[in-house]
């Protein structure tokens, strides 16, 4: 894994994004963190994206002087990046490993930029962090749980889904599942061996948890909408 680390964010409207470098070093406690403790307010998510890409995120007016290096902006003067869709955000730099997203509901979250775009709200992974306050145990758990939940529950309920499985591989889902579950990175697997089950979906998938983000509460998917790209419908309205 390595660890190079982007925020974006939706404009209003919502028909642009905004995105670029964050630094290396991109895991949570580096950047995250810094993202909830000083810029969860809206202007002061505007004031960051107005200062251009940055090697660090320093707390708020660093980029004046009279904080420690380590609480300092390191701004590289390139402006961020413009998109259309949520799905650019990791077009321009090659290798990022952490994704965090400002949308328009005023909340951070982390995306994990795998072949499925997992998105969840940024106070989840905060909650879930390892002994050492990282978040890469989490990352392989929300891993595993969307590939679980392709291959039993949303299976169960949509017929289309059942039939596509059926005609790929009439050994069933659960030769899939045995194969696919075994790996730690199970999505990875997903991509990599059983293609067409990747392409049925979109490439994002959201994730919603209680109110005080103790808990997952629903994985949403939808079916990729490849076939119509100017209707995709972005996360936010899922």
């Amino acid at each position: 894994m390595g660890d190079i680390g982007i925020i974006a964010r939706r404009l209003e409207g919502g028909s642009r994004v905004q995105y670029g470098w964050c630094g290396n070093g991109g895991y949570f406690k580096s950047a995250g963190l810094r993202l909830l403790s000083w810029y969860e307010e809206a202007d002061l998510v505007e004031y960051l994206f107005g200062l251009g890409q940055t090697g660090l995120i320093g707390k708020p007016g660093s980029e004046n002087g009279g904080e420690r290096a380590l609480l300092t902006h390191r701004l590289d003067g390139t402006p961020f990046c413009l998109g259309k869709s949520e799905r650019e955000i990791f077009s321009q730099i090659a290798f990022i490993d952490y994704g965090y997203f400002y949308d328009l509901d005023n909340t951070w979250y982390y995306v994990i930029p795998e072949p499925f775009r997992i998105k969840v709200p940024l106070w989840y992974i905060y909650k879930h962090l390892d002994a050492e306050k990282y978040e890469f145990e989490e990352r392989y758990m929300l891993n595993k749980q969307v590939a679980t939940y392709i291959l039993e529950d949303y299976y169960k309920v949509d017929l289309d889904f059942q039939d596509l499985i059926q005609s790929k591989y009439p050994q069933g889902i659960a030769y899939i599942k045995d194969d696919v579950l075994q790996f730690r990175n199970p999505c990875y697997r997903i991509w990599k061996n059983y293609k067409f089950i990747y392409d049925y979906f979109d490439d994002w998938i959201l994730v919603k948890t209680s109110e005080d983000y103790s808990h997952i509460e629903e994985l949403v998917l939808k079916k990729n909408q490849e076939s119509d790209k100017a209707r995709r419908i972005e996360t936010i309205d899922w």
